[in-house]
């Protein structure tokens, strides 16, 4: 989600064992953050379920995608109602519905309140104002990833990489979509965390989730190559042991 924004944390439930993934969230604009597990905007991107949390829906921070439509996201006028800086940027982009920035502004309060749905409104304006704007079209991708809607994502974050071929937050949420989806298309998953391999060989979420998803599929020799990688590139990093575990466990 971000260029210069917040990186957020989405975690993907996968139902093995310790099994977990991680998907980025970094990316430019409005809406965004930094790598790393923080609660993300609407711009930043996925990342991997702790091995602590095998089996749980969601890491704590992340807006559970199963009831996206529940709560906050259930009455977004009355969330709107409640939250004066969401009013103000309501008013705000309303009055202006062709400003771009106003829209974004008030699509990225929306969704830091959960209320995907006022999100996705402004967003879309957002979208019709300027096509290809990469900001855009990933925030509207995050926030449809976390109304579960996976498919629409998917050709949100395809819409991002068209007109930016090396982004890797969306290339990596776009292999997100597809472990997400119902059934998960694993292999196709992997397929894509490989393409962000192929724009940064050292990129953290994408060798995580590729191990991961290798340890779904029960293949072992894929797990254990993205895992070395994994440990070559950051001997620290935090899913290393959970992941080496699971191999290990693994028959």
């Amino acid at each position: 989600m971000n260029k210069n924004i917040l990186l957020c944390v989405i975690g993907l439930a996968l139902g093995f064992g310790a099994g977990f993934f991680l998907a980025n969230k970094v990316t430019g604009g409005m809406i965004a953050a930094p790598v790393a597990s923080a609660p993300r905007a609407a711009s930043d991107s996925a990342p991997p379920l702790d091995p602590d949390q095998a089996g749980a829906p969601l890491p704590p921070g992340h807006p559970d995608v199963n009831s996206a439509s529940a709560g906050n996201n259930s009455n977004p006028n009355g969330v709107a109602a409640t939250n004066a800086e969401a009013q103000a940027a309501m008013e705000a982009a309303d009055r202006a519905p062709r400003d771009f920035d106003l829209q974004m502004n008030a699509a990225t309060i929306f969704y830091k309140l959960k209320a995907f749905d006022k999100a996705t409104l402004y967003l879309q304006r957002a979208v019709e104002l300027k096509p290809k704007d990469a900001d855009a079209l990933l925030a509207m991708g995050n926030t449809k990833y976390d109304m579960g809607d996976f498919i629409t994502a998917a050709s949100f974050y395809e819409r991002v990489l068209a007109v930016q071929p090396q982004n890797t937050i969306a290339q990596t949420d776009l292999g997100n979509t597809y472990l997400q989806r119902e059934p998960p298309d694993i292999k196709r998953a992997i397929e894509e965390y490989r393409k962000t391999l192929k724009i940064n060989p050292r990129d953290e979420m994408a060798l995580q989730n590729i191990a991961a998803a290798a340890l779904r599929l029960g293949d072992k020799s894929i797990a254990r190559e993205a895992i070395e990688q994994l440990a070559q590139v950051n001997p620290n990093n935090r899913y290393l042991e959970g992941l080496r575990s699971n191999l290990e466990s693994q028959p």
